[in-house]
């Protein structure tokens, strides 16, 4: 399961943005709803770097001077936010580990994992001769001793599972699985790859507001 730009609105749809510090580069600006600490998260940055950190984790990128040039998003529909996971990911300098899954980019994806073993299955017997009943047969086994035993981040269990499965008949069906890749990108990741898309957006309507009212946004319910 991943993250969608709907469950990431409602999660913050009472936030409300505060600007401690604003001073080129150097931005620390944080979000969250008043009076709970509930899907908290702020953004602080500095020269080549941008930092994400709050109740869905934390992540740290580097690419540009200014990464909010980086991240500004590039969609002009104003009810979508852009986020571009592969590219995004690739910038990515460092993550937590908090023991609760929070901060992983990718993670072992049973679902996949699944999907990908039935995909290997249905290529192997494209060029050889099987039954319906022997398939089926086949399937129950593989199900029964393999995937109903595979949780989601446990790639070294899964595979070692599949490794370990055996038939007679077919004894070279699963050569060779370690190196397929069964990730899919963590919740929390996307979670917080929509908040920087969101907090830019938020961060760059108050510096208009500000400009026009020559005042500065130092808070701005949004």
């Amino acid at each position: 399961m991943t993250c969608t730009q709907e469950q990431f609105e409602r999660d913050i749809a009472e936030h409300q943005m505060t600007i401690h510090r604003d001073d080129g580069t150097d931005r620390h600006i944080s979000f969250q709803k008043p009076g709970t600490s509930c899907y908290w998260f702020e953004i602080l940055t500095w020269p080549g770097a941008l930092c994400i950190r709050g109740d869905c984790g934390t992540y740290v990128f580097s690419r540009l001077m200014d990464m909010f040039e980086f991240f500004r998003e590039k969609c002009k529909d104003p009810t979508k936010l852009y986020i571009n996971p592969s590219y995004w990911c690739e910038k990515l300098q460092a993550v937590n580990c908090d023991g609760y899954g929070k901060g992983e980019a990718r993670r072992f994806s049973s679902e996949t994992f699944e999907a990908r073993v039935r995909s290997h299955v249905d290529d192997y017997f494209e060029t050889r001769a099987i039954t319906d009943e022997r398939r089926a047969s086949l399937w129950y086994d593989i199900q029964r001793d393999v995937l109903d035993y595979v949780s989601d981040g446990d790639r070294s269990g899964a595979f070692l599972l599949l490794s370990r499965f055996e038939d007679p008949e077919f004894p070279h069906l699963f050569d060779d699985c370690w190196e397929w890749r069964c990730e899919e990108y963590d919740f929390h990741f996307i979670w917080n790859l929509y908040a920087i898309a969101w907090a830019i957006r938020q961060y760059d309507a108050a510096r208009a507001v500000a400009t026009v009212d020559d005042t500065p946004p130092d808070f701005h319910p949004v």
